[in-house]
């Protein structure tokens, strides 16, 4: 719990921000949503989520209009190195994923 309500209080404004759902769940692939505020720092905040009982590896796609970007992104995936993506003609990038089974990640985006 410790751990989660320390992440909550760290990424408080993003997280009580808008959500766009990235795809409707199912519990059959990766599902997953996103908050965005492009009046932050940290303009999106995506939430993914492997509810099978096998790993699952993938390209995410992750629509960045909401988050005012229009050129270039710069992602972290759980705090750990920056990657830069340049959004395509409809302001998403693809970010690639691999889960294992029953687990959560999330994707910074600024």
């Amino acid at each position: 719990v410790k751990k989660w309500v320390t992440f909550y209080k760290a990424n408080r404004a993003i997280l009580d921000s808008d959500i766009v759902h990235v795809r409707r769940p199912d519990g059959r692939d990766l599902d997953g949503f996103l908050h965005v505020n492009p009046r932050l720092r940290v303009k999106g905040l995506a939430a993914v989520f492997n509810p099978t009982g096998r790993k699952i590896a993938r390209d995410w796609m992750l629509p960045l209009y909401y988050t005012g970007l229009t050129v270039t992104a710069s992602v972290r995936e759980q705090g750990g190195p920056v990657r830069t993506y340049r959004l395509d003609r409809g302001f998403r990038i693809h970010v690639p994923v691999s889960l294992p089974p029953r687990s959560v990640t999330w994707i910074t985006i600024e």
